[in-house]
């Protein structure tokens, strides 16, 4: 046998044991869970559908009334597209449990399927966070524009003064 043929052989062997072993912890994780799937997509599931929750409240066409700003609309959008890839990867969740996880055969097809469709969660995931990331952003930003005019109102008004960048309490004299 030549060498280029003997390490290709070997870093097939090598895959393969990575493969099997990873299944094999994800088979023995799912056929110890009540869940029917292992403790990384159980976390992950539980978080997802809080979040599809908190999404669809803001995605509700009643949450933006007609008068409301073009930002407040984004902030519905964004929701929207949230609640989307939430369903999307809450629906890959359950195509990927176990039915019966006590079953040893359904624990190691689970297992199976999990790592099949490894790419498309980890996909569906990273869209999911970014998305995530920017309506946290967004809803920063409406906070903080709801909270500064009054704030400001209060420093221009109320005895305050902005000295050198820093806002200073004007002291009065009696």
């Amino acid at each position: 046998m030549d060498p280029l043929t003997a390490i290709s052989l070997a870093s097939a062997i090598v895959q393969f044991v990575d493969f099997s072993s990873k299944l094999v912890s994800g088979a023995r994780q799912i056929y110890g869970s009540a869940s029917g799937a292992i403790e990384a997509d159980r976390s992950l599931e539980v978080i997802t559908s809080e979040m599809r929750q908190c999404a669809s409240k803001l995605a509700t066409p009643g949450a933006v009334a007609q008068s409301q700003t073009e930002d407040d609309w984004a902030l519905c959008r964004l929701a929207k597209e949230c609640q989307i890839l939430s369903d999307q990867l809450l629906g890959l969740f359950e195509k990927t449990k176990a039915r019966d996880p006590k079953s040893k055969v359904q624990s190691i097809w689970a297992a199976v399927k999990t790592r099949l469709h490894e790419r498309e969660k980890l996909e569906l995931q990273n869209r999911w966070n970014s998305c995530r990331s920017q309506l946290e952003l967004q809803l920063g930003f409406l906070t903080r524009l709801e909270i500064n005019p009054p704030i400001l109102r209060a420093f221009s008004t109320g005895g305050y003064q902005a000295n050198r960048g820093a806002v200073v309490l004007k002291t009065r004299r009696d």
